[in-house]
């Protein structure tokens, strides 16, 4: 039905012009004609929709219950010309969501303001037996004077209500907002909401969610699923907030009132978590089965039926764990830097230094020493899953509050040591020459070792200064390249990611295993084997390249310039290895890296 500007609705309701849109219906700015003054019309879609009318209803019930200077009124319900419409305040704002796109990340004093005021909102929501249910920027209305309005409650659900957002059983939510046991299939309580006030208002202090903003809505979910959330860099009080809000456990983390109460403490560390006993009925979360993408921004998990097996097809992204994990050092996998690991200078005795940033793997960061013209050591600091290597007999172990630290002796010009964090993942240095000059390696090792333990005691490591760009492998999960049917031809099993699923590894029961990386170099060349094209990728392959019995083929994903001026290479590393012949396993690599090409995105 087309609103014509002008129109009286329910006979006092004049529309003057269209102000927003959205999944639930049509938002108009009206006058008020028998009160004089603004209003803002919620028009349901069309009256044949029967689930939209429902779901407006519910809103209407649940908003209309809630005065709250922090929370956009509800005025009236009117039905006109088989036309549903909601009358609510009108609030000369732009949402947060915009703010952010258009002026860049607030001040902490600006979101402090702002949190303490959708804090108090969220308190008074949740005294009512409310959970909004969807907490984003988008759903922060800021006024011109700075101050904060929270709106759209069409998710939301009353807890005395026993009641789904929709008859199918399905919790509808914003990927990049939504909290780890929503994620993973929990009904919603209002410590979700928290977690989402805590995401959104990292948003507006760090530029983007702490379960980031590449990946699409499927990824974000699977990062909360699996308790992969950045960490804040906020200073004082907000950053202490933050941290409490974004707790794992919903049951660590502060309600609406106590966040409210952390963001006017001035500075105050968060206080330690405390388990809390659930208020009403004990809710069981039941494993994700199932998540269907509702929109660009909205994803839906279906809480019943089956989880993934592996009759799924092979791209999937896998299961999310079935509980949080321990709070992470590591942070969100794909924007942890491990350059913030090292720090040139400090390795400086030892010869001239260069920062190498785009060499290997997504999780490295090198250390180039030099003396004169002469090559003699590369110090690498790489990110790692665990668990740790047990330590040898003549290993030496300390202890860095919650960092172990692993010492080996030097063996075959290298020297190793591991850095083990309490949420399991390893920090690997390796000091290795690369020149006939002299260096004490095991002493570059330590060096390197200790600057890595320093930044991990002050908390979660730091965010890459500016994320990987859309059309690198780094966007990309490596375990998901491959099809179930390319796999089939060594009798591959369950793949065995990597950090970051940066990289992914297959036992074959038919005599080849498979291990696919993703890698930067320099451009691909002659050296590197026989040059063939998958898929329409220039390739390499080449018999014995990882070592004997081994048959690597390089696809080269796209090139570019990197911060040293020289053209960099990223490239799907492929290893096929095994006791069959080389022929074979060099057969097994060209089909499997033609697989994988083919499932490269276009660079």
């Amino acid at each position: 039905m087309t609103v014509r500007i002008g129109a009286l609705v329910a006979g006092r309701y004049r529309v003057e012009r269209q102000i927003g849109s959205g999944g639930m219906g049509a938002v108009w700015l009206a006058r008020d004609e028998r009160l004089d003054r603004p209003v803002a019309l919620k028009r349901a879609h069309p009256a044949a929709d029967e689930r939209r009318l429902r779901e407006l209803s519910r809103e209407a019930r649940i908003v209309g219950g809630i005065d709250h200077p922090r929370v956009v009124t509800l005025y009236d319900l009117v039905t006109e010309d088989a036309a549903t419409w909601l009358v609510m305040e009108y609030v000369p704002s732009r949402n947060l969501a915009d703010v952010i796109a258009s002026d860049g990340v607030l001040t902490p004093e600006a979101v402090t303001r702002i949190g303490r005021q959708l804090a108090d909102a969220l308190a008074a929501v949740h005294a009512q037996g409310i959970v909004h249910g969807d907490v984003k920027p988008a759903n922060v209305l800021i006024t011109e004077s700075g101050d904060a309005k929270l709106t759209d409650f069409g998710v939301s659900r009353a807890l005395w209500a026993d009641e789904t957002v929709s008859d199918s059983g399905l919790f509808r939510g914003t990927p990049a907002y939504v909290a780890p046991e929503v994620a993973r299939g929990a009904k919603p309580l209002p410590a979700a909401d928290v977690f989402s006030l805590g995401a959104t208002l990292f948003a507006a202090a760090e530029g983007e969610s702490p379960l980031g903003d590449g990946g699409g809505p499927m990824t974000a979910v699977w990062r909360s699923a699996s308790g992969h959330v950045a960490a804040p860099t906020a200073p004082g009080a907000l950053g202490a907030a933050l941290s409490a809000m974004l707790r794992l456990d919903p049951d660590d983390r502060p309600d609406a009132a106590e966040a409210g109460r952390l963001l006017e403490s001035g500075g105050a560390d968060p206080p330690p978590p405390v388990k809390r006993r659930r208020v009403g009925r004990v809710i069981v979360a039941v494993a994700v089965a199932t998540i269907v993408l509702a929109s660009a921004a909205t994803v839906m998990v279906v809480r019943a039926g089956r989880s993934s097996s592996e009759d799924e097809p092979a791209r999937s992204a896998g299961s999310p764990a079935s509980a949080s994990p321990p709070a992470s050092a590591i942070g969100d996998p794909r924007t942890a830097e491990p350059c913030a690991l090292v720090d040139p200078a400090s390795l400086r005795r030892f010869g001239g230094t260069e920062l190498s940033t785009d060499y290997g793997n997504f999780n490295r960061c090198d250390v180039l020493i030099q003396r004169g013209d002469d090559d003699l050591a590369d110090v690498k600091v790489e990110l790692e899953n665990g668990p740790a290597p047990e330590p040898g007999s003549r290993d030496r172990v300390e202890r860095r509050g919650t960092v172990g630290i692993i010492r080996e002796p030097l063996g075959d010009g290298e020297c190793d040591e591991e850095l083990t964090l309490a949420d399991g993942h390893v920090v690997a240095v390796a000091a290795q020459r690369t020149g006939p000059g002299t260096i004490d390696l095991c002493a570059a090792a330590t060096v390197a070792t200790d600057r890595a333990a320093a930044v991990l005691a002050r908390g979660v490591m730091p965010r890459r200064a500016r994320p990987l760009p859309s059309a690198s492998l780094g966007r990309l999960d490596a375990c998901a390249l491959l099809t179930r049917a390319a796999l089939s031809r060594v009798g591959a099993g369950r793949a065995d990611p990597g950090f970051a699923r940066w990289d992914c590894h297959w036992k074959g029961t038919g005599g080849t295993d498979v291990q696919l990386r993703f890698d930067r170099n320099g451009p691909l060349t002659a050296d590197d084997g026989t040059p063939v094209r998958l898929a329409g990728h220039a390739a390499f392959i080449q018999p014995g390249g990882d070592g004997h019995g081994t048959c690597v083929a390089q696809v080269t994903h796209r090139t570019y310039t990197d911060t040293d001026g020289h053209t960099t290479a990223e490239i799907v590393f492929l290893v096929a290895s095994g006791s069959r012949s080389e022929s074979r396993l060099c057969a097994d690599a060209k089909a499997l890296a033609s697989s994988a090409a083919a499932g490269l995105p276009k660079a």
